[in-house]
């Protein structure tokens, strides 16, 4: 899946800077997590973002932009000169607004054109306990309440 405003590496233990191929307005608005966990533990030169130090290997990064949309970045005022970077610092504001919009979108579950909602291969966490006939069923309740000793000991070999 291609995205317009994040990108995705798998650490090796040694490497620090990683390419941001998107624009962004201003530093500020990027963010980087290690292992879905929030890190300001980075600097950013141009398109590149470099950690303070490697993240360990196997570490899944993300680097997402995220654009302020509580706020104008620019204020148009009557009788100020009007700018071409003050423009175009407005259309990039809301075009990027647009593209992280779109990608948030195309990280959730999508129904598909036959009807059914597609995970795309990815984990699904925070499942509540099933409380109708066609609920989705978690591990622990699965677990818990269906399977005995035997069933348990005989998924994890098989696993």
């Amino acid at each position: 899946m291609s995205y317009l405003a994040r990108v995705t590496y798998t650490a090796n233990g040694s490497t620090t800077g990683y390419a941001i191929p998107f624009s962004y307005i201003a530093s500020s608005h990027i963010s980087a997590f290690l292992d879905n966990v929030s890190t300001t533990a980075f600097s950013i030169s141009g398109s590149t973002l470099t950690f303070n130090t490697a993240p360990t290997s196997g570490a899944i990064i993300t680097i997402k932009r995220v654009t302020p949309s509580d706020a104008r970045l620019v204020d148009f005022t009557d009788g100020s000169v009007l700018t071409e970077a003050d423009l175009d610092q407005s259309a990039d504001q809301n075009f990027f607004l647009s593209q992280e919009t779109k990608d948030d979108g195309l990280s959730t579950i999508q129904l598909t054109n036959a009807d059914v909602f597609d995970a795309q291969s990815k984990r699904i966490i925070n499942v509540a306990n099933p409380t109708g006939n066609n609920d989705a069923v978690n591990k622990t309740y699965l677990e818990n309440t269906w399977l005995s000793s035997a069933n348990k000991t005989a998924l994890t070999t098989v696993a």
